[in-house]
């Protein structure tokens, strides 16, 4: 008899202690889910920002061209970026949301002066997540003359929420 209770003992030992490596397992999973999760969630981000940066840098609102001329890589004309504010505006809900959802789009001219443009601001909430990039661009006034310096260096801030 008191062999059978200490088999009968050790048995609910030995499955006491595997249920609670089972619930550590479930434990270990769930959390490695969780951070995998939100990994994946600052890739997709990070992804976002990136295709709306490119999709800002070849908008026909802002490229510098001229006439029939290709455009010129990495430019943005200070005419059209001085008026495309009041066009992003008047076209936020028909086109520009669909391109740029949830974002924050600004120039900010470096040298040699120091303005800033705020091209689309349209900042999610409730936002937990925010990804920024950032690019390099020159800044084309064709009202001013070569002597005057018709291009100035600025850079291209897209901030995207999630």
């Amino acid at each position: 008899m008191k062999k059978a209770q200490i088999q009968m003992t050790e048995t609910i030992a030995v499955l006491f202690i595997f249920f609670i490596l089972i619930i550590f397992g479930i434990i270990f999973y769930y959390k490695y889910s969780q951070v995998s999760f939100k990994e994946q969630q600052e890739q997709m981000l990070g992804k976002r920002a990136m295709e709306i940066t490119l999709k800002t840098l070849f908008l026909p609102e802002l490229i510098c061209s001229k006439g029939k001329a290709e455009p010129e890589d990495n430019c943005f004309d200070l005419i059209k970026l001085r008026q495309v504010n009041s066009t992003f505006k008047d076209n936020y809900r028909d086109y520009y949301y669909n391109l740029f959802p949830y974002t924050t789009i600004t120039v900010q001219e470096i040298s040699p002066g120091n303005q800033s443009w705020l091209l689309y601001d349209k900042p999610k909430s409730n936002w937990t997540l925010k990804e920024a990039t950032y690019f390099v661009i020159a800044l084309k006034d064709d009202l001013k003359t070569e002597d005057e310096g018709k291009y100035a260096f600025g850079v291209l801030t897209v901030e995207v929420y999630g």
